[in-house]
């Protein structure tokens, strides 16, 4: 059954109110933010209320994605993160003090959603005027997150996916279709500079292990532009929906990998500032800071696949995709130079 754009976006609007219920929060004001698979609005809590009054997001989870357990322990981890201080979205419980609810509207075209409700990401979003203090204040919070990460012992039944090489590009995190035929999809022109990419991270990942000095739950997913605001100086990292295990190094790998792609910079300057950074809270020795731009260009590689699998899962969205693995693969081409 296919429905038109705005009665999707209608009904899910009736899922939000259903999900709102769970916390009891039928008076809240309901804002629509984006569909990208996941459904975002930004609710505005009035006093009298079974929560603190102020703006929240509320998350209609994408099916198919992330399970109900990674999507409860992304909570769990936010929740530790916001106790130590760190400013990421404080997530909220159900009036039943459920991390997770369900949204039925009976439907089949949106099917029954998870939600979860966290709090609203105050601050500016950059997209001129990007300094080098910028990436040391991102430097910082990430160097905070790593070591909490460290010290923190998880809940029984946590589960994150691991962005380990299969998880990045083998069947360890599925886009809809067997990993294989999506690395053997990526286009001829491409091929040997994406399988170069793919032999080094799987040489490297093999050499450093997986001990808590390298290894690790991270963010996976930040980038300068993108999942940070900023507020008073200091970086407030949200949109942990792809937080996973994987190496420290890789976190610094996706920030500065999508700035690349953003902006065409891959300067000492900036790599410095974000190593400066997260020297003040964190200590970089042995985490594999030597090899940042093989994971730069690992992440590169990662949207990649991304694309093709998601182009093969998709055939409709194939001609975009396309784009997508021709535009990273020219920066993917750069990286390899500078590591050459």
């Amino acid at each position: 059954m296919s429905v038109s754009y705005r009665a999707f976006l209608l009904r899910l609007r009736k899922l939000a109110k259903i999900a709102l219920s769970e916390y009891g929060l039928e008076r809240a004001k309901l804002r629509f933010i984006t569909y990208t698979g996941n459904g975002l609005y930004q609710v505005t809590v009035p006093p009298g209320n079974p929560i603190i009054p102020g703006k929240y997001t509320l998350r209609l989870h994408q099916p198919d994605y992330m399970t109900p357990q990674f999507i409860i322990s992304e909570m769990e981890w936010l929740s530790a993160l916001y106790q130590e201080g760190i400013m990421v979205p404080r997530p909220v419980r159900s009036l039943k003090e459920d991390w997770l609810t369900k949204a039925d509207g009976g439907y089949d075209v949106p099917q029954t959603r998870e939600c979860t409700l966290i709090g609203w990401t105050e601050g500016r979003l950059l997209n001129k005027r990007i300094r080098p203090k910028h990436f040391k204040a991102l430097g910082r919070v990430i160097g905070r997150m790593h070591e909490q990460s460290r010290r923190w012992k998880r809940p029984k039944r946590f589960a994150r996916p691991h962005w380990d090489w299969e998880g990045l590009y083998g069947d360890g995190f599925s886009y809809g279709v067997p990993a294989t035929d999506a690395r053997e999809a990526i286009p001829k022109a491409h091929q040997v500079a994406f399988n170069d990419v793919l032999n080094r991270i799987r040489e490297v990942s093999e050499q450093m292990g997986k001990k808590k000095i390298v290894y690790g739950l991270i963010h996976a997913d930040l980038g300068l532009t993108d999942n940070v605001a900023f507020h008073a100086g200091e970086a407030r990292p949200f949109d942990f929906d792809d937080c996973g295990f994987g190496y420290w190094v890789f976190d610094f790998g996706v920030v500065l990998g999508q700035y690349f792609i953003d902006t065409n910079d891959a300067s000492r300057t900036i790599q410095d500032a974000l190593i400066s950074g997260y020297e003040e809270t964190a200590d970089p020795e042995d985490i594999g800071i030597e090899y940042l731009n093989l994971f730069m260009a690992a992440r590169i590689a990662q949207l990649m696949f991304f694309y093709q699998a998601s182009g093969m899962a998709h055939p409709q969205h194939m001609e975009e995709s396309k784009q997508g693995v021709n535009e990273h693969a020219k920066y993917l081409k750069k990286i390899l130079k500078r590591i050459s």
